[in-house]
């Protein structure tokens, strides 16, 4: 498969705006604040770009194999499920896992797998 960088999948941190930290459980909301500003991402801008840019069908299938980090994938897990905004938070992935997720023209995405690593 080629491979290409790709900054849609970039390392970061989906942060609550001022206006969107009533969406997280007060909880999270310290560790939050101490992201680092070069991580990041304010009401998961880039990320909801990325499902945008990833999370289309076709008249083909299409594959793609992401390498990414923690919160990018659980971001995504968090997309295919409908789940809340913060619920990315605790869906952590062990180091090398395999996630899949299938996006259908006719139903909605559907995860196929999660943190799999029995390949190891």
């Amino acid at each position: 498969m080629p491979r290409h960088a790709c900054d849609l999948v970039a390392d970061r941190t989906p942060v609550p705006s001022a206006g969107q930290r009533d969406r997280y459980p007060g909880r999270w909301l310290a560790w939050l604040d101490g992201v680092p500003d070069d991580e990041r991402d304010e009401d998961a801008t880039a990320l909801q770009a990325a499902v945008g840019h990833f999370g289309v069908t076709g008249d083909h299938d299409r594959y793609e194999l992401l390498i990414t980090h923690n919160f990018v994938i659980g971001w995504f897990v968090r997309h295919v499920l409908d789940a809340p905004l913060w619920r990315w938070i605790g869906l952590n992935q062990a180091n090398c896992a395999i996630t899949i997720v299938q996006w259908d023209p006719v139903r909605p995405p559907a995860l196929v797998s999660f943190n799999d690593t029995g390949h190891l």
